[in-house]
C-alpha cells in the first residue's frame, strides 16, 4: 500500500515538472475613487447669529438657507421660490401654522430637487410663506441625510 501511494505522488511530481508552469492571472489595480455624485460630509459653522446657514440648490437655483432642526419642513421665501422656479400663487395662501407673531399664511408646494454638497432629495414637500425674510432647510430634507450633527459651533451633515 504505501508502494502504491508512493508511486501515485512520484507520478503526480512527475507530470507536475512535464507541464508548463501556470502563471497567475494578472490583478488589476484599481485606484479607489468616490463616484461623482458622492455626498461627502459637510461642515456649516455657526453664523454669527447663532445659526447655521448654508447655499443649496433648489430645482438647480442657489438658496441660501437657515438650517433648522427644529422645522418639520423646507419653507422658502416669496424671493427665493420665484428665483428657483417653485409654482405658487399669492392668492392661494392660506393660514399654515402659529408663529410668535400669529398666523402664518403660505402655500403648501412641491420642490423637484434640493441638494446640499451633493446630497440630493427630490420631490420634496415644501411650504412658500407670504412674510418670511429666510428660507429654512427642514427635517423633510434632513432626513434624507445620514446624519445630523452639532458640536461646539459647527453642524455636520453626512
Amino acid at each position: 500500500m504505501k508502494i502504491a501511494l508512493g508511486l501515485v505522488v512520484l507520478a503526480g511530481i512527475g507530470i507536475g515538472l512535464a507541464l508548463p508552469a501556470a502563471r497567475p492571472a494578472p490583478i488589476a489595480v484599481v485606484a479607489a475613487t468616490p463616484p461623482a455624485e458622492m455626498p461627502v460630509a459637510t461642515r456649516i459653522a455657526r453664523s454669527p447669529s447663532g445659526h447655521f446657514l448654508a447655499v443649496a440648490n433648489v430645482n438647480d437655483e442657489p438658496v441660501r438657507f437657515l438650517v433648522d432642526t427644529g422645522a418639520d419642513t423646507v419653507a422658502l421665501t416669496l424671493d427665493d421660490a420665484r428665483r428657483a422656479h417653485v409654482a405658487f400663487d399669492p392668492a392661494q395662501f392660506t393660514v399654515i401654522g402659529k408663529g410668535a407673531a400669529g398666523d402664518v399664511r403660505g402655500q403648501e408646494v412641491r420642490i423637484a430637487s434640493i441638494v446640499l454638497d451633493g446630497k440630493r432629495a427630490s420631490d420634496v414637500r415644501a411650504v412658500v410663506l407670504q412674510d418670511s425674510e429666510m428660507s429654512l432647510l427642514g427635517q423633510n430634507y434632513l432626513r434624507h441625510i445620514g446624519s445630523v450633527k452639532i458640536a461646539d459651533d459647527t453642524m455636520t451633515l453626512e
